[in-house]
């Protein structure tokens, strides 16, 4: 069986998108390499890049977005409040569009924010939302060694 171990975004401006995926979501640093940022959750690496191309075109949000990425967190209140305090706008979506949440009254245990370049993260602490997960309610990330 295969194993999901990598997954990678280029950034617009990599300072801000490793402070909205450390600072806000908690993701640990686990190696820096000039343009590229190593984080991990103590069992995969998301890698961020420093975009270096042309000006990149805006990207699509919403439900017509191509990609979204799916976080747990083990307290979802405090992971909204922490990103709408860092200026990012907690919302859920559907075929209406982008609602605005309230981090400090949610009543669902799972919100949406966009990360600096527009890409919609999913964040939750439900632990049994997604076949195929195994992840249980005191779980953090492990040191590697």
């Amino acid at each position: 069986m295969s194993v999901l171990i990598h997954v990678g975004v280029r950034a617009s401006d990599l300072s801000e998108s490793i402070r909205f995926w450390r600072d806000g979501l908690g993701l640990r640093v686990a190696g820096e390499r000039g343009i590229r940022y190593d984080l991990t959750d103590g069992y995969h690496n998301f890698a961020v890049f420093q975009h270096q191309g042309d000006d990149r075109p805006e990207h699509i949000g919403g439900m017509l977005d191509y990609l979204h990425i799916g976080v747990g967190v083990p307290d979802v209140a405090a992971a909204a409040r922490r990103l709408r305090d860092m200026g990012y706008t907690i919302f859920s979506d559907g075929l209406g569009g982008k609602t605005p949440l309230d981090p400090d009254n949610l009543e669902q245990p799972a919100f949406k924010v966009e990360d600096p370049d527009g890409i919609t993260i999913d964040v939750s602490e439900v632990t049994t939302m997604w076949p195929g997960t195994t992840i249980h309610p005191n779980q953090t990330a492990q040191p590697e060694g």
